[in-house]
């Protein structure tokens, strides 16, 4: 999944420099997940989103914590969380018994 994630983001395969930040990325968009869809493994049929995701994240790293922000006239809003074009994707949160 690295090697996607730096493809996409047109960082060289070679170039290890920004990898620890990547795979933090990497491991927050799997425990982002897993906590959405209230499961202990993601299908590989999933991996295509998590790295969406771990893209997001990085991207966005900079506005953390940043709701909205204003600019002169430009103004942007920042997603909270997993994007809805993420979710949207993603199966239906699991529902657990405790009994």
């Amino acid at each position: 999944m690295l090697d996607l994630i730096k493809e996409l983001l047109g960082i060289d395969l070679l170039d290890t420099s920004k990898d620890n930040i990547l795979n933090h990325y990497l491991n927050k968009s799997q425990n982002a997940i897993k906590s959405y869809c209230n499961i202990d493994l993601i299908p590989e049929s999933l991996n295509g989103l998590v790295v969406d995701l771990a893209i997001f994240f990085y991207k966005n790293r900079d506005s953390q914590g940043v709701i909205q922000q204003s600019q002169g006239s430009r103004s942007k809003t920042i997603v909270d969380g997993i994007p809805e074009s993420i979710k949207s994707c993603l199966p239906l949160p699991k529902i657990k018994v405790v009994g």
